[in-house]
C-alpha cells in the first residue's frame, strides 16, 4: 500500500473535505482527489461514498481511516524516540491542554521553559478535553493537560492540581431576569454551559444533578470567557473556574452565587500514554508541571 495516498485519504476523512485537507497538506485539490481515486483503483474498492460534492467513508473506507491514524501516530512515535537522543539542545515541544488550562495556567510555565530552554521550539494546542485526548492518542501532543477525566483505556490520568470553580450571575439582574436562587424548588434558571466534551461542561452537569436541575433551560457557547460574558449581560447563571471570572469579579460586573455546598474544587489532571516512549524535552517539562503541583 503507498503510504502517501494513504496519508492523504486519512487527511481527507480527517477533514471531512478535499478542499480542506489540500490546504492542510498544502497541495492542490485535484491532486488529493487523483490521490484518493489511486489509492480506491490499487485496493480494488470504494473508499468513500459520494453524493454530489459531499461524501461519506465507506465500510471498507472506515476500517482504513482507523488504520490509517493508528500506522501515521506511530510513525510519529518512532520519530520521537530518535528525537530523544538529541537531548534539550534542539527539538520541538508540542503541548495540548484543555482551554481554561492553556489560557491562564500554562503561560507562565511555558515562558519559563523557554527561558531554560531557548533553542527548543514550543507549539501549544488549545481544545476542550475529549479534543486533547485524541490528539494525544494520535501523537499529535508530547504533553497533555485537560480539566476533565476521561475512561480511555488507552490513557493514564494522574492529578495536577486542583483549581477553584464559582457559580456566578449578572450583577445588577434586570428587572425581568430570572431569579437566581438555586436553593429555590420554583427558581429555575437558564444555564450558560459549554459545549459537550468540555471539562467546564463535565463539571456543570455533575452540578446540576447534584441541584436536582436533571433537564434546565440552557444557553450553550464555546469558551469559558463566554460564559462570562454571557452572564454579565443578564442572562442567567454559569459556573467557570474562578481565574476565568476574577476581573468581572473584582469590577462587580458579576458576582458569586451561594449554591449552599461548599467551595466547588475541580481536579485538573495530566494525560500520558503508558506505553509511548518520552522525550527529554517532554521530561523537562513535566518537571515542571510537578513543582506547579507542589506549589499548589
Amino acid at each position: 500500500m503507498n503510504l502517501h495516498l494513504l496519508r492523504i485519504f486519512v487527511a481527507v476523512v480527517d477533514a471531512g473535505s478535499f478542499s480542506r485537507a489540500a490546504e492542510a497538506l498544502e497541495i492542490s485539490q485535484p491532486a488529493v482527489s487523483k490521490a484518493v481515486r489511486e489509492l480506491e483503483s490499487q485496493l480494488e474498492t470504494t473508499l468513500l461514498d459520494r453524493q454530489g460534492r459531499s461524501f461519506r467513508p465507506s465500510e471498507p473506507g472506515q476500517a482504513l481511516h482507523t488504520y490509517g491514524r493508528s500506522i501515521f501516530a506511530l510513525e510519529r512515535e518512532a520519530h520521537e524516540a530518535v528525537a530523544a537522543f538529541y537531548g534539550l539542545e534542539r527539538g520541538r515541544l508540542t503541548i495540548g491542554a484543555s482551554t481554561t488550562i492553556a489560557t491562564y495556567w500554562l503561560p507562565p510555565l511555558v515562558a519559563e521553559f523557554h527561558r531554560r530552554h531557548p533553542r527548543i521550539e514550543i507549539r501549544l494546542v488549545s481544545e476542550n478535553t475529549k479534543q486533547i485526548i485524541e490528539s494525544l492518542i494520535d501523537c499529535q501532543v508530547d504533553v497533555a493537560l485537560v480539566e476533565g477525566m476521561t475512561a480511555d483505556p488507552r490513557v493514564e490520568a494522574r492529578p495536577w492540581f486542583k483549581e477553584e470553580m464559582v457559580v456566578i450571575a449578572a450583577d445588577s439582574p434586570e428587572p425581568n431576569q430570572q431569579p437566581t436562587d438555586t436553593t429555590s424548588p420554583a427558581a429555575e434558571p437558564v444555564w450558560v454551559v459549554r459545549e459537550p466534551g468540555s471539562g467546564t461542561r463535565e463539571a456543570t452537569d455533575a452540578l446540576l444533578g447534584e441541584l436536582g436541575m436533571a433537564n434546565p433551560q440552557t444557553i450553550e457557547v464555546g469558551s469559558n470567557e463566554a460564559i462570562v460574558q454571557t452572564v454579565s449581560s443578564g442572562i442567567g447563571l454559569g459556573l467557570v473556574p474562578r481565574i476565568c471570572a476574577r476581573d468581572q469579579l473584582r469590577l462587580g460586573q458579576v458576582r458569586q452565587v451561594d449554591i449552599g455546598k461548599p467551595a466547588i474544587q475541580r481536579q485538573l489532571y495530566r494525560v500520558r500514554l503508558p506505553h509511548r516512549t518520552v522525550s527529554q524535552v517532554a521530561i523537562a517539562f513535566e518537571a515542571l508541571l510537578s513543582r506547579k503541583t507542589a506549589d499548589s
